[in-house]
This record gives C-alpha cells, structure tokens and sequence, in this order.
C-alpha cells in the first residue's frame, strides 16, 4: 500500500490518497481547526476584554507559539486586535454572527477547491464535455453554502458543545 501527500499550492489543504483498495480524504490544517477553537473560545468570552496567548494556549491545549502563529494571521485579516500593555492581550474585533467556517477555512487554506476544474477550466482538457461536471459544481456549492451557513454565534447557543469546552 502506498501513501501519496499531495499538497494543493493555492488552497494549502492535504489530499491524501491511498491506492490498493484504499480510501481519499480531504481533510482541513491543523492550523485551520486551531484558529477555529481559538476563535470560539474569544466568542464565547466578554467582547473586549483582552485574552492573553498563554490563557488561549491553557484553554485550547494549543501551544503559544502556533497560537501567535494563527492570530497574526486572524489579525491582519482584520478578526481579531491585540491590545498591549499589563492587561493586554487579544480581542475579537468581530461579532461571532459575522465569523462563519467559510470566513475561517478562506483565510487559512484559501478555500476548499473539490475539483481544479472549477476554479480554472483551462486545466482539463474535458471540461467542455465532462459528464460530471455539474454534480462537482453542485457539491461545491452545497459545500461552500454549508461552511457559511454556520457561525461562532451558532456553536455559542449550542448548549451541548458549549457546556463541553
């Protein structure tokens, strides 16, 4: 059985494809499952009131070094502030009805791509005759809408999931 990691340069996720009887996943970063925890987490805590990176790092189980890592980056995309000083920290510039997965999984991995086709025709040389063409557009779409349908406020008022972190 042989394992092949390849990674998608625009889009920054792993396909990782098992041949011989084997199986396909597409299956999102680390860094993009930890910048979604680290975002609940700020949701779920007063507005405004500044987070250190080690009270994240304790909360999350995610080291402080990643986590600066991941905020930089939910910082200059205008998500999160930082507010120095002895009561610094970090704060959520957003309101967590406005922070959807979609908004998440673009900025770390630039999207999910299911098939290259859809993003640039010109890559395949069947796109004007593929016979399954529409059923990757209509999955794409259907993925796409599911990741923006869903909001920090959604897991805020999940009594369940809240209750457990």
């Amino acid at each position: 059985m042989q394992n092949l990691y390849a990674a998608v340069p625009a889009f920054r996720f792993w396909i990782s494809v098992q041949f011989f009887g084997g199986t396909e996943a597409i299956k999102l970063s680390a860094k993009t499952r930890y910048a979604a925890r680290i975002l609940f987490y700020m949701a779920k805590h007063v507005m405004n009131e500044p987070i250190s990176s080690n009270l994240l790092a304790a909360k999350t189980g995610i080291s402080s070094q990643f986590i600066e890592q991941i905020l930089r980056q939910l910082r200059l995309a205008g998500i999160t502030g930082s507010v120095r000083g002895a009561k610094g920290g970090h704060i959520l510039l957003r309101k967590p009805e406005e922070l959807t997965f979609g908004c998440i999984v673009k900025l770390m991995e630039g999207g999910i791509e299911l098939a290259g086709c859809l993003e640039n025709p010109g890559n395949c040389s069947r796109f004007g005759d593929c016979a399954v063409r529409k059923a990757w557009e209509s999955l794409q779409g259907t993925l796409d809408g599911a990741l923006e349908s869903i909001t920090m406020e959604d897991l805020l008022r999940d009594k369940e999931l809240f209750s457990a972190l």
